[in-house]
């Protein structure tokens, strides 16, 4: 099987590819950075089919996106190229090439006033985020035995990536004051699970959606005290704070998070609980030290 990740520079393309390597399956990976990938644009129509052509794929993991949700709000034309017009035009090639396509969607498809939501509830996004991403999910899921995976606050020991994490640690280190929500309430998922279970649904020919989230619903600050403990961290630094009063552009949903019976049913488990993840980047935080 040859798998294409579109975004592989990323925290979820990252470990989807390692992943990748790891289980013998040929990967082809994209980058709009270059550096030994293939390069693809979401935001450019030309660069899709000729990267189809080179790579030939019998699985397409689509993870790119515009992601900050603020930004998404200030220029929402750019949003609408990348995380609507790009997936549509990455699944006309998946229909046309036969391969299966996994997309990856987000809780912010929701208004955050009643969740967890599970894979049945109706959207209602408040955000330009959250609209072109559910459009995105809308085009993709119209090819046949598509996989639409929504998750949430992905974290990882990954230097390269703004993750929660590590902004936090970067904080800490630098003596910094961390402004967290303590009010939006979600489900924090390490990327590593993440991308075993999305390559488990895979193989099990899984369609439609998935909620793919770990099992622990906190607030962002609940979040990260529980990381200060498995770090070791003094939480001194950590300033909680309603979501009002941090002067974002765009609307969050407060109350999210996502359901996974679903997906405890397909597999036969859910992910781990955060403090298991969070130990395991404690101990390379520790090879550090």
């Amino acid at each position: 099987m040859k798998a294409l990740i579109i975004g592989a520079s990323g925290q979820v393309g990252g470990a989807l590819a390692s992943l990748c390597v790891r289980r013998k399956i040929e990967v082809y990976g994209t980058s709009r950075k270059g550096q030994g990938f293939l390069y693809l644009d979401l935001a450019s129509p030309e660069t899709i089919p000729d990267t189809f052509e080179k790579s030939r794929p019998d699985l397409v993991l689509l993870t790119s996106a515009l992601t900050h949700v603020d930004n998404c709000e200030r220029d929402p034309a750019l949003a609408r190229r990348i995380n609507a017009e790009g997936p549509a035009l990455v699944a006309a090639e998946c229909a046309k090439a036969g391969a299966k396509l996994v997309y990856f969607s987000t809780e912010y498809v929701f208004d955050g006033k009643a969740g967890p939501y599970g894979e049945d509830d109706a959207p209602s996004p408040v955000s330009v985020y959250g609209r072109t991403k559910l459009e995105g999910e809308q085009a993709c899921l119209a090819v046949k035995g598509a996989l639409s995976v929504r998750t949430t606050v992905v974290y990882s020991h990954n230097p390269a990536s703004r993750n929660f994490i590590m902004q936090l640690i970067g904080n800490r280190r630098a003596g910094v004051k961390m402004r967290v929500p303590s009010d939006q309430y979600s489900n924090p998922t390490y990327a590593p699970e993440l991308a075993a279970a999305v390559l488990d649904l895979a193989a099990a020919d899984a369609t439609g959606i998935y909620n793919v989230v770990g099992p622990d619903w906190l607030s962002r600050y609940e979040f990260a005290l529980k990381a200060c403990e498995a770090f070791g961290f003094a939480p001194d630094f950590l300033e909680p704070k309603l979501t009002s009063e941090l002067g974002q552009a765009a609307a969050r949903p407060l109350r999210a998070g996502l359901k996974t019976e679903k997906l405890a049913k397909k597999l036969g488990h859910a992910l781990p609980p955060a403090a298991e993840s969070l130990g395991k980047i404690a101990a390379i935080l520790k090879q550090y030290e």
